[in-house]
């Protein structure tokens, strides 16, 4: 089978859809199918396409014996703002559109949302190649964009991109989603059940190995061994909500033996640092991305892992995140609705405490209450292992991810 994989992010970038797009194009190519994937030149997490990629209209490249095509896009100087996202999405689909022509014959099209408007790209070049698509869905656009604020529901962009939805939905020959809120989402927009698979990320659990809690990233960071050090790990975007994070940080003072590690970036670190400097709390520390190759040691330096997004945020996200903190075997605290799917699914599986989102006092009662109690911190902890292990491991996510696209092609 000839696949052509569209996604915005791909490899060496470390976040965002970037390494989950990765694996599966390598993981199709073992199972013996070859793939051309189309994508754009690295700009994640900065929004700035990184060194020796810029100044280009394109470029090929052959990454882990994957081939890769990088076709141009537009950067916005200020990516908050709506206007200037919305060019950057179109300005991808109509370079991945050309591009994509010039990638020779395919039996099947992945498109990986977002941006929803590659579904119309994914369409386009079907119908050149005369080949179904597939749309894989990371993040539901525009509901993200109205329920964070960004958008107005009755604004003409939203009005827009819900019939670009409708459209796409319609013609894709399957759809696939990353967990099961997604679903119920499209279900309640008309689209059968029949026609979604749920297919969730997942990890390399041969890789990410639990580590010591006293490990280097501890001691490069210089904190001891009685510190109870909570960390948030990821990026900071609109709807992560994260000022929560900073302002609980805050309720705690210096002698009470408990740190705060905020680590990311992203378009929204700038207010966060202001925020921070605002408060001036001694005990918090924002510092930058980590090499993707120590993630494991970062997180597992850490007595909590912390969640938040934002009251509105509801089905629109599952956060790559949360797959990662499990996989390091320590608690969550997650500020966030309890009936969205990220609460709903820590509360399920006993990995974590869910509290009220954007409740700073809510959210250091939780921190609080975890340090007080280690054997319950323990235990969910390793419940955590435990589930990413039983649902997420790549071996078993991603055969069952290969069977799907392969039945769809068989279909006439």
């Amino acid at each position: 089978m000839r696949v052509l994989l569209i996604t915005l992010n791909y490899f060496p970038e470390s976040t965002s859809i970037g390494p989950y797009s990765a694996d599966l194009a390598q993981y199709l190519q073992t199972c013996g199918h070859t793939v051309q994937v189309l994508t754009a030149f690295p700009l994640a997490p900065q929004w700035r396409i990184w060194d020796g990629y810029r100044g280009k209209l394109w470029m090929r490249e052959t990454i882990n014996g994957v081939a890769v095509l990088r076709t141009w896009i537009y950067m916005p100087e200020h990516p908050k703002k709506s206007i200037q996202r919305i060019l950057f999405d179109l300005s991808y689909s109509l370079t991945s559109l050309i591009g994509g022509i010039f990638t020779g014959r395919a039996d099947l099209i992945i498109a990986v949302s977002p941006p929803l408007q590659l579904g119309l790209t994914a369409w386009l070049l079907g119908l050149i190649k005369r080949a179904p698509f597939f749309f894989y869905i990371q993040d539901l656009v525009p509901d993200a964009a109205v329920l964070t604020g960004m958008l107005r529901e009755e604004s003409l962009a939203v009005r827009i991109a819900r019939a670009i939805e409708q459209f796409v939905y319609a013609r894709a020959r399957g759809i696939g989603v990353i967990c099961d809120g997604f679903a119920r989402n499209l279900h309640a927009k008309g689209i059968s059940f029949s026609k979604v698979a749920v297919l969730p990320n997942s990890i390399d659990l041969d890789v990410f190995t639990p580590q010591p809690r006293e490990n280097e990233f501890r001691k490069q960071n210089d904190v001891a061994a009685d510190e109870w050090l909570v960390m948030y790990s990821g990026s900071v975007a609109l709807k992560q909500g994260l000022h929560t994070f900073v302002q609980a940080a805050a309720i705690f003072s210096p002698d009470e033996g408990i740190r705060f590690f905020l680590v990311g970036e992203g378009p929204y670190l700038d207010e966060l640092r202001a925020q921070v400097d605002a408060l001036t709390p001694p005990h918090l520390r924002l510092l930058p991305l980590q090499p993707r190759a120590s993630l494991a040691i970062q997180l597992c330096a850490a007595d909590m892992l912390v969640i938040t997004q934002r009251r509105a945020v509801t089905d629109v996200v599952f956060p790559g995140k949360l797959l990662y903190y499990m996989a390091a075997g320590r608690p969550i605290v997650a500020a966030v609705s309890a009936d969205s799917e990220t609460g709903r699914f820590i509360a399920q599986n006993q990995v974590g405490v869910v509290v009220l989102p954007e409740d700073p006092q809510e959210l250091a009662d939780a921190i609080l209450y975890l340090k007080q109690r280690p054997s319950e911190a323990h235990r969910l902890g390793q419940n955590g292992r435990r589930v990413v292990e039983e649902q997420f491991d790549r071996h078993r996510v991603l055969a069952r991810f290969v069977n799907h696209l392969e039945s769809l092609v068989k279909v006439e």
